[in-house]
């Protein structure tokens, strides 16, 4: 697959690299400005980074367009320098910060997803063989969850699942990436941690499991929640 290059206009998501594969990972929105070398001029950032986030490690993601279906990438860098009067365009200064490229992108995994804990009462619901299973946290990627010990799953089989936002429900594989089980003296013995990755080709499921995500964690911003 060719590497795509990233372009100024792009819109990328930023994550701190040791908030990496948490299930209360941020991610944070910005748009290139400019892009030279190993330097890279972006947006203030959705939320907004200040002067102490400087000289951490972030993995910088952008979706690029391969072979007609849209993939992300990624890469890592470093927050080097923030700049309060960028000129971005004729007499108009906005803020931006400068970025350090450390490699050249790669295609990144599901769990670059954000992931949100649905509170108990969420428009975001899963199921497996007609029966609702407790979700622990989900992305666009995947979900993590708990169900009793008697659906006998094995580690990279392939399920299939039910997702239901609001009134709208979706079929779709997952694969099955991990499975723990608590001990046996354990009060919570009759049930197991189940990990899974989805796997779907529909733009309508990825769009409203996107916007109800976003809403969930806007929400819990709000209540300091997360």
């Amino acid at each position: 697959m060719k590497t795509p290059d990233l372009k100024v206009g792009t819109r990328v998501t930023i994550v701190f690299e040791n908030e990496i594969n948490r299930s209360n990972t941020h991610y944070i929105k910005a748009l290139v400005y400019d892009y030279e070398n190993d330097n890279i001029v972006i947006s203030q950032t959705t939320p907004a980074l200040n002067r102490h986030f400087l000289n951490r490690r972030i993995r910088v993601t952008f979706l690029a367009k391969i072979e007609k279906r849209f993939v992300r990438f990624g890469f890592r860098a470093q927050l080097i320098d923030l700049i309060t009067d960028y000129e971005i365009s004729s007499n108009k200064y906005v803020e931006a910060l400068i970025l350090k490229q450390y490699e050249t992108p790669e295609e990144m995994d599901f769990r670059m997803h954000f992931r949100i804990k649905p509170p108990s009462q969420s428009r975001i619901n899963l199921s497996f063989q007609e029966g609702k299973i407790n979700l622990i946290d989900i992305s666009l990627g995947g979900a993590q969850f708990t169900c009793p010990k008697s659906y006998l799953f094995l580690r990279g089989d392939t399920i299939n699942v039910k997702l239901t936002i609001d009134d709208k429900e979706f079929d779709l594989k997952a694969r099955v990436r991990n499975i723990f089980i608590p001990y046996e003296y354990s009060a919570h013995n009759s049930i197991q941690y189940v990990s899974v990755e989805f796997k779907y080709k529909n733009l309508q499921l990825e769009t409203t499991l996107g916007r109800a995500i976003i809403e969930i964690e806007r929400k819990l911003l709000s209540e300091g929640k997360i």
